[in-house]
C-alpha cells in the first residue's frame, strides 16, 4: 500500500517539502494530502507547478488538496480520520511570514520567549490527531526544543520535531573536512545542544558559552579544536522565506527515514524527539527511531539540553507549563513592555500569544 503523507500548512516550508518529495524516488509511490486555509483554486495553481515540474523528472505524484483551518480541531480530526496519513508534517506558523529571530537576535533575547506562539497550532494539531484515533506519526517544525516537551507534559507530544540543530551538521562536516583534508563522506558528526547553540554557532562561530556535546570522527584522525570548527560554521546566508529550504530538507530526511524499511541504519539530528527538550542525534532503522547513544548517554544529553535551554530563556518545562528565566522576563518588559508571567500553561498559550503578537506587530509598524 502506498504511504500517505499529509503536509499541514502550505506556506514556503510546506511548498518546498512538496516540491522536493515529489522529485525523489523514495516518495514516488506516496499519496500527498496538502492541507491549508488557502482556497482550493489558489492553492491548486501552485500545486500544478509542482505537478508539471515533477513530470519533467518523469514523476507524476498523487496530490490531493484540502482546504481546512487548523483552528477547527473537529474538522481537522475528521480530515485526519478520512485520509489516515502515515505521516503528518506540520509546517504552519502562528503568524504567516513571522520570524522570531528578527526580534530575538538583535535584542539578545532567548528564543524561548516566543514559545507560547509556537505551541498554539501544534497543540491543536495534536488534539485533532488524538481525537481521530489514528496512529499517524507527526513531525513538527515549530521550535521543537520547547514545543515538544511542553506538549509531552500534557500527553500531546509529536513523534519528533525538525530543524535547528540539523542545520549545523553540514557546516561542521565541511569545516572538519577543510581543516583536516579528510574526504567529507568519511566525516561523522554527533552534536547535542539546543536552538541557542545552533543560532550563535551558525551566526557568530561561537557557542557563546552555552553547553553542548560534540564528537567528530574522520579517517585522518587529526585533532581539531571545537573552536576552530565553530568559527568555520558561521556561513553567511540570506534571510527571508528561502531559508525555509533548510527546515524543509530536515522534514524530507525524517519522512524518508520513517518510511525506509530496507534494514539500513542511518543517523540524523532533530529537536524534541520523544517529547524531550533540546536537540539530539537519532538513529533510524526499519522506520523506527531511537536516541543515538554511541558517544553520549541519554541522561547526559538530556542534562546538557536542559542547561542549554536556559540560555534561550526557558528554565523549566512541566505539566504546569513553560517557565521563563528572570533575565528574559526583565528584558521583555524593558524592551517590548510585555509583562511575562513566570510560567505559561499550554492551556493559556493562545491567549498570551495573541498579546505577544499584537505587541510585536505594532513594533514592526
Amino acid at each position: 500500500m502506498a504511504a500517505r503523507i499529509m503536509i499541514l500548512g502550505y506556506g514556503s516550508t510546506g511548498k518546498y517539502v512538496l516540491d522536493m518529495a515529489t522529485k525523489m524516488r523514495e516518495f514516488s509511490n506516496c499519496c500527498f494530502h496538502v492541507v491549508s486555509r488557502t482556497e482550493r483554486e489558489e492553492a491548486e495553481k501552485r500545486i500544478n507547478i509542482t505537478r508539471v515540474s515533477s513530470g519533467i523528472f518523469d514523476f507524476y505524484p498523487a496530490i490531493e488538496y484540502h482546504s481546512c483551518d487548523i483552528n477547527d480541531v473537529d474538522r481537522m480530526s475528521e480530515l485526519i480520520t478520512i485520509t489516515n496519513p502515515d505521516i503528518i508534517a506540520y509546517t504552519g506558523r502562528y503568524i504567516k511570514g513571522f520570524k522570531y529571530g528578527e526580534f530575538s537576535y538583535p535584542n539578545d533575547i532567548g528564543y524561548g520567549v516566543w514559545s507560547p506562539m509556537a505551541v498554539v497550532l501544534v497543540e491543536k494539531v495534536m488534539r485533532a490527531v488524538k481525537a481521530s484515533g489514528t496512529k499517524t506519526q507527526v513531525i513538527n517544525t515549530s521550535y521543537g526544543d520547547v514545543v515538544s516537551p511542553a506538549l509531552a507534559a500534557v500527553d500531546l507530544a509529536p513523534l519528533t520535531s525538525a530543524g535547528n540543530l540539523n542545520h549545523l551538521i553540514p557546516r561542521m562536516k565541511l569545516a572538519y573536512a577543510n581543516l583536516t583534508g579528510d574526504n567529507i563522506e568519511n566525516v561523522d558528526v554527533t552534536f547535542v545542544g539546543s536552538h541557542y547553540a545552533n543560532t550563535y554557532i551558525s551566526k557568530e562561530g561561537t557557542c557563546n558559552d552555552s553547553p553542548y556535546l560534540l564528537h567528530i570522527a574522520g579517517q585522518t584522525k587529526k585533532s581539531v579544536s571545537d573552536e576552530e570548527i565553530f568559527k568555520r560554521c558561521a556561513l553567511p546566508t540570506i534571510s527571508g522565506p528561502e531559508r525555509n529550504w533548510m527546515i524543509a530538507s530536515d522534514v524530507i530526511v525524517l519522512m524518508r527515514l520513517l518510511l525506509d524499511k530496507s534494514g539500513k541504519e542511518e543517523k540524523t539530528h532533530a529537536p524534541g524527539p520523544f517529547g524531550l527538550a533540546g536537540g539530539y542525534p537519532l538513529l533510524f532503522k526499519d522506520g523506527h527511531m531511537s536516541l543515538d547513544e554511541t558517544y553520549f548517554k541519554a541522561d547526559d544529553m538530556i542534562s546538557v539540553n536542559k542547561q542549554n535551554l536556559e540560555f534561550d530563556g526557558v528554565s523549566e518545562i512541566s505539566a504546569n507549563g513553560i517557565t521563563f528565566t528572570d533575565n528574559v522576563i526583565k528584558r521583555m518588559k524593558d524592551i517590548f513592555n510585555i509583562k511575562y508571567p513566570r510560567t505559561v500553561s499550554v492551556e493559556d498559550c493562545e491567549e498570551f500569544a495573541t498579546h505577544i503578537a499584537e505587541t510585536l506587530m505594532a513594533v514592526k509598524k
